[in-house]
């Protein structure tokens, strides 16, 4: 049956009538079209057909629903021929950004202006009426009752969708009428309202397409510039400033850290504050708090997280900047007293901004910790202050950010990304981007007893920096802040010194030899026990600690993971000695008695067929008291222990775990004895002869302080009496975690070089790592490591105690007791900690060598490819981009207003064949390097190498080459696929997470399924947008723990949905927040945009 209507179907579209109309009417003289857009990229396929057509005429209507969107203002504005010229033109250049990047279309584009020059084509734009109708009119020479002629009219518009030629085409419905009588009304309608509407004249079309990329040639050098202004211009155009309370310096350095840090918060929700120790974080911290409260409002609330040492530090410094008032703080182990509304603490949904200072407290996923902070940094903001976002903003502080492993980067970064919606440029995935470098990493770790694979950790860490940490972390070292010329010129007006880090002085001691063999055979038994891997092994099994473990599994049951938790604690404790033994003498004989002792009464239990297990009870300490065991038992009950939950006859173990235990005591008994032989300390010695000589050097040591670090107090105990009692030194302050709160103003005293005095009275501190964060130490230039700390990041923080902003020496000294050859080969405690320092060193740039001779920290110059290099060279592309702003301003704003999709041809005799394209959506940005046989991503650094420029070198005119365009295409192309496609997490069929998250969502698809309840099916459908988003770590292995307890058995889900449903209602409260879809500030990515190509002849 024959219709006047038609839709964009194939061979049905509003193009194919157009294009048949023209092909049959006779003597076709006049296009004429109300439209209420027009899209001049769509017009070239439209004039190939209408080549025989006189008269084009085409009235605009304005889109005032875009204007009610946009400005919220009335239309009386629009009767403004002016505004409405400006409205079109805005529209135009849109179009042309959005068209289609190919010859074709930019030849339709430019033979569009062309037509209106030559008034071929004419438009006018319609400023005071919202055309919402459009019609098309077809019309001979003279239109009458007896001559052809067609109105079409529907709701296409002149667009590609409109008029059909895209694929897959819009869905349109329109109808043809060639009745004289509707032709003539319509026709009469139409130069109606021309006659009504504002013409585009000849120079209203060579401005606009001046503004586009057809209209206007940069140069090489512009096109440079306007990648650095992109990259760089926020910051050199911030006039942020803040009033400093008195006392507080002005230092570039950290105003350019409070500027970039805030646009990183503002941009990725949160960033690493990691400049080296002593650089002053807090403050930059703090300052970009304070501007945080001044653009979001007064009724901003931020969370303030730090491990207790440093909470007076906080507190000061928010109470100096006038924002105390809208913090709290809490120290890292209390989080549970946020999400529990415990000590009148907000509500998590009330912080808008959280700081968590020694970050790298939190680097393990799998923590309790770690996942009430998570929580409470995932949870939406309920406030919506000035800056009208839901998310809240997080600021990770540390000088040492990664410890031991990618994982534990990942695991931080996750605080303020989410794992598959990452907004990081080049990381659209980013437990996939770490996959594989933390498979390698493992890799590499159980291959290091057999070869040095330091070399191949720092290029891990050095693709992780370069693409991942680089773009989300403010860091500076002392070198990169010297590298700069303004920087340097600030630091020296204002007196500062950044002391030099001098590479470790080695302190080995030398034992004899009956000691070297006493030693050697110690490590031997102390870490040759029987296990698994070692089934031939006869030195210590730790049986002690291992109970659980050899439980018959009737009474193992009741335990998860005994097998686990018993080699675990075997291991623990392994280690733990060897420590000790590497410590002190003294230390390792106290430790030896008392395993000696544990062991002994663990078999006096047997003995007597009561074993005790209650971890909580802490038996061993009770038994050292001398309390029977039937006097521990009702000392439990008294607690709330039931007797048959910790108490268990012998028969419960199996029977070789009693002989397990008297092995280990006969060896214990006779290694206490050996010891007790031992009186030199070959350690002690040497220590005391630096002590003499070296420490104290006046040339060395001018302010004649001193700090030495132990991790064991059972060492600083001993060094502490033979100093004071055997030396006879009245100079010496010990402090461990018992005292420090109490002496914290007798350390400001005499070891802070900002603190006002300058005492005398204590001239050597010794400590634990208790004053390894928190505190200035920095009157002393000469730090003492006794024994070498199993966590690696505690030398950085040690070193950093001394060197610090109002230190006043020339240089720092570093002392380093290491473990005897022996030792070291046994536990490889030096490889260990070379191999974490390596990895920290490459992707963070630290500026100082800390732990041996050996590792060999790289000199740092502008153009070495390595990782202050980086810094460096952004720094100076920073100073390029502030020197323009300030000294031309004009040329600097021109720059920056180049239209999108510029473009450059270049002969440089280099390069030839290939293009940097530049491409960005509304929160990723990304440059490629594209050849006739590749596209590869590249960063910053890599595409401004490309592409710089002289002011003076000219363009290449611009020919339409096909590899161009090609080139261009195929970037946009990879970005669409790697991220626009990456972002959807709409589907259910994800095979791109995570064995955990996969075995979550089918555990939740399948309670969808047995449960007619709607509720508990939408609760299960945010449920696994949360988890394809990847927003929280152990939602996902919960619901994995969960599903095994059902075994996907659908009737016992079926039996026990009431307690499903409540199990599901309680993950949803407490892992509450808000997906993408439900973010109304979440940005949009579908829509990329090419920025700026280039390419080379």
């Amino acid at each position: 049956m024959s219709t006047k209507f038609f839709t964009n179907s194939t061979g049905n579209t509003l193009f194919d009538k157009f294009k048949g109309i023209a092909a049959d009417m006779i003597n076709f003289d006049s296009f004429l079209a109300v439209v209420g857009f027009f899209r001049s990229s769509g017009y070239f396929k439209l004039r190939k057909e209408l080549g025989n057509v006189s008269e084009i005429k085409i009235l605009v209507g304005i889109n005032i629903d875009d204007i009610f969107r946009k400005h919220n203002k009335a239309l009386l504005m629009l009767a403004d021929e002016d505004k409405a010229k400006e409205i079109y033109h805005n529209g135009f250049k849109e179009d042309i950004i959005n068209a289609q990047y190919s010859p074709e279309v930019e030849e339709g584009i430019l033979q569009m202006c062309e037509d209106l020059v030559s008034g071929r084509l004419q438009m006018r734009i319609h400023a005071t009426k919202n055309l919402h109708a459009k019609f098309y009119l077809c019309l001979p020479q003279n239109h009458s009752e007896h001559s052809d002629g067609w109105v079409i009219m529907g709701s296409s518009n002149i667009s590609d969708s409109g008029l059909g030629i895209k694929q897959p085409p819009q869905y349109e419905l329109n109808v043809a009428m060639k009745d004289f009588d509707d032709v003539k009304y319509c026709s009469d309608e139409f130069w109606a309202l021309w006659n009504e509407a504002v013409p585009l004249t000849v120079e209203d079309i060579e401005e606009y397409k001046k503004k586009t990329y057809l209209g206007y040639q940069p140069t090489p050098y512009e096109l440079y510039i306007k990648v650095l202004i992109d990259t760089f211009g926020d910051q050199v155009e911030d006039d942020f400033s803040i009033q400093l309370p008195d006392g507080v310096k002005d230092l570039k350095y950290q105003k350019d850290a409070v500027i970039q840090g805030y646009q990183m918060l503002m941009q990725h929700n949160g960033l690493f504050l990691a400049d080296v120790v002593g650089l002053g974080k807090t403050m930059i911290a703090t300052m970009i708090a304070k501007r945080f409260v001044e653009a979001n409002g007064k009724n901003t609330n931020i969370l303030v997280v730090y491990p207790p040492a440093l909470e007076d530090n906080w507190r000061n410094t928010f109470k100096l900047f006038g924002i105390y008032k809208k913090a709290q703080f809490i120290t890292n182990g209390s989080l549970s007293k946020v999400l529990d509304g415990k000590d009148n603490y907000k509500d998590k949904e009330e912080f808008d901004l959280i700081i968590v200072d020694e970050a790298h407290g939190f680097r393990s996923d799998s923590s309790g910790k770690y996942d009430e902070l998570q929580k409470i940094c995932k949870s939406p903001c309920i406030n919506m202050g000035l800056l009208k976002s839901s998310q809240k903003k997080v600021m990770l502080l540390s000088a040492t950010p990664l410890n031991n492993r990618p994982d534990d980067l990942q695991n931080q970064l996750l605080l303020f990304q989410n794992s598959q919606s990452c907004t990081i440029d080049g990381v659209p995935n980013l437990k996939g981007f770490f996959s594989e470098y933390i498979l390698d990493y493992k890799r590499l770790m159980r291959e290091r007893d057999q070869r040095d694979v330091t070399s191949e950790v720092d290029k891990i860490y050095e693709q992780i920096r370069s693409k991942v940490i680089d773009k989300v972390t403010v860091r500076r070292t002392r070198n990169n802040i010297l590298n700069d010329p303004d920087y340097r010129a600030d630091i020296k007006s204002q007196g500062i010194i950044f002391p030099n880090i001098l590479p470790p002085n080695e302190l080995e001691y030398v034992m004899d030899s009956g000691t070297s063999n006493r030693f050697y055979e110690t490590l031997k038994q102390l870490t040759d026990g029987k296990t698994d891997e070692n089934p031939e092994g006869k030195g210590l099994t730790y049986a002690r600690y291992r109970a659980v473990e050899f439980l018959k599994p009737e009474y193992r049951n009741k335990y998860k993971n005994a097998v686990h938790i018993g080699q675990t604690l075997a291991a623990i404790y392994r280690v733990h000695m060897v420590k000790r033994l590497e410590s002190s003498f003294y230390a390792f004989k106290k430790s030896l008695r008392t395993l000696l002792r544990i062991t002994t009464d663990m078999i006096k239990m047997f003995e007597e067929d009561k074993v005790i297990i209650a971890p909580d009870l802490k038996v061993k300490d009770l038994q050292a008291k001398n309390m029977e065991l039937d006097e521990i038992i009702e000392y439990a009950i008294t607690k709330g222990y039931a007797t048959e939950d910790i108490l268990f006859t012998a028969d419960a173990f199996s029977s070789d775990f009693v002989e397990m235990l008297h092995h280990d005591r006969e060896i214990l008994e006779q290694l206490n004895a050996d010891w007790e032989k031992e009186n030199d300390d070959p350690k002690f010695d040497k220590f005391q002869e630096n002590l003499t000589h070296n420490f104290f050097d006046k040339e060395r040591n001018p302010s004649g302080k001193l700090v030495l670090f132990s991790e064991s107090v059972d060492t600083l105990n001993y060094l502490y009496d033979r100093l004071t009692k055997e030396i006879g030194r009245s100079d010496v302050l010990m402090v461990t975690a018992a005292n420090r709160n109490r002496l914290g103003q007798t350390i400001k005293e005499n070891f802070d070089a900002n603190f006002d005095s300058d005492s005398m009275r204590y001239n050597i501190i010794i400590t634990s790592d208790v004053l390894a964060e928190g505190v200035n130490l920095h009157r002393s230039n000469v730090i003492v490591n006794y024994d070498s700390p199993w966590n690696a990041t505690r030398l950085m923080q040690r070193i950093g105690r001394v060197n610090r902003i109002g230190s006043v020496a020339t240089n720092i000294y570093n002392y380093m007791f290491y473990p005897s050859q022996q030792g070291d080969k046994e536990i490889q405690l030096y490889k260990n900690a070379l191999v974490k320092l390596q990895g920290f060193h490459s992707a963070f740039g630290e500026d100082a060598q800390i732990y041996s001779k050996e590792e060999i920290v790289k000199e740092f110059q502008m153009f070495d490819s390595n990782v202050k290099d980086s810094i460096d060279k952004k720094i100076a592309l920073l100073r390029e981009v502030r020197e323009l702003y300030n000294s031309d301003r004009k040329l600097y704003h021109k720059i920056k207003a180049l239209p999108m999709k510029s473009r450059v041809m270049r002969d440089t005799g280099k390069h030839s064949g290939k293009s940097i394209i530049f491409v960005s959506s509304n929160v990723k940005t990304e440059f490629y390097l594209a050849s006739a046989t590749s596209v590869e991503v590249i960063d910053f650094l890599e595409a401004v190498k490309y592409l710089k420029a002289k002011p003076e070198e000219q363009p290449v005119p611009f020919s339409k080459e096909e590899q161009h365009y090609k080139h261009v295409n195929s970037a946009l192309a990879q970005y669409t696929t790697e991220y626009v496609e990456a972002a959807d997490t709409s589907s259910i069929n994800r095979t791109d997470l995570d064995k955990t998250s996969l075995e979550a969502n089918k555990f939740l698809r399948t309670i969808k399924q047995i449960t007619t309840d709607n509720e508990l099916k939408s609760q299960c459908d945010v449920l696994m947008g949360y988890i394809n988003e990847g927003i929280y770590a152990q939602l996902p292995r919960y619901l994995k723990t969960l599903s095994r307890e059902y075994k996907n058995d659908r009737a016992k889900m079926k039996q026990n949905e009431y307690s499903l449903q409540n199990k599901i209602s309680e993950l949803l409260s407490e892992y509450q927040t808000m997906n993408k879809e439900q973010r109304h500030d979440a940005q949009d990515i579908s829509n990329p945009q090419i920025i700026i190509s280039e390419s080379f002849k």
